[in-house]
């Protein structure tokens, strides 16, 4: 009796022994699974993390396209005429403008609209002779003689804002160098605007006044011929403060007051115009 209880006893350790041993086996063999498992699952993500980069990096070649492209921008040292229109290369401030004394004798009666509080140059303004226009710049002297006799309400315009400095440190903000030939200057506010990098901000600001246009040339084939002083406008009605020197000669719509005529100084706004626009 106790013989066949030992057996028992013997089969059943022997049951347990191998149910541990097939565990065992199990546990390891779901361990080297879970590990394949984990290495593919790497494997994975490492090719989805490939093929994600290489979509959306950015390309090699397009990098150096762009930087080719940017190489191309028109720079200082290019001819003028890469761009035809722009801010000038070289500086022009008007450091001082001063008109002389206006003739005595006829008068003419001019309307100033004002555009916003400011006070407007008086009404009757002289209408003989000429008068000196004298722009002192970092370049260099530009002298005009003034047609006040043609253009009176244009030159009493000058007169009346040259007295209270209102050219003193203004930028000229424009030159043209293909089909017109013009360095436009006069708004007192192209300066700040350029200086502060708000270059489209440049050519908008006036004397707070406008009035019209007077002393028109024929329209004809250079009708503003190199040395010209004009006035700027946008429209019929709207002459302001901005003017333009012609360093070459040019042919435009009649539209345009013309002021008077550079007597000394030309190859200042000429050497500006070789210096090219940005």
């Amino acid at each position: 009796m106790a013989s066949k209880q030992s057996q028992r006893m013997a089969a059943r350790q022997q049951l347990q022994q191998r149910m541990a041993e097939k565990a065992e086996r199990e546990r390891k063999q779901r361990t080297v699974w879970w590990s394949i498992g984990g290495v593919g699952a790497l494997v994975v993500l490492g090719l989805l993390a490939w093929v994600a980069f290489t979509v959306f990096a950015p390309d090699e070649e397009s990098d150096s396209a762009s930087d080719d492209t940017a190489s191309t921008a028109p720079s200082e040292e290019e001819s003028p005429a890469t761009v035809p229109d722009g801010v000038p290369v070289e500086p022009v401030i008007i450091d001082s403008m001063t008109m002389s004394e206006p003739e005595s004798g006829e008068t003419a009666e001019c309307a100033y609209t004002p555009t916003t509080g400011t006070e407007t140059p008086p009404a009757e303004q002289p209408a003989s002779g000429v008068q000196e226009m004298t722009i002192e710049t970092g370049l260099g002297t530009i002298t005009a003689e003034i047609d006040t006799a043609n253009a009176p309400c244009t030159a009493g315009s000058f007169t009346y804002l040259a007295g209270q400095g209102y050219f003193d440190g203004s930028q000229c903000h424009r030159l043209t160098t293909e089909g017109i030939f013009v360095l436009q200057c006069g708004d007192p506010d192209a300066r700040a605007a350029l200086e502060s990098g708000n270059p489209q901000g440049a050519g908008m600001g006036g004397p707070g006044y406008q009035m019209a246009e007077e002393n028109l040339p024929e329209e004809a084939e250079n009708n503003y011929p190199a040395g010209t002083l004009a006035m700027a406008n946008a429209g019929a009605g709207t002459t302001g403060s901005q003017f333009f020197l012609v360093y070459e000669d040019t042919s435009l719509p009649a539209d345009y007051t013309i002021l008077g005529q550079i007597t000394s100084g030309l190859e200042v706004v000429q050497e500006v115009a070789a210096a090219g626009a940005m």
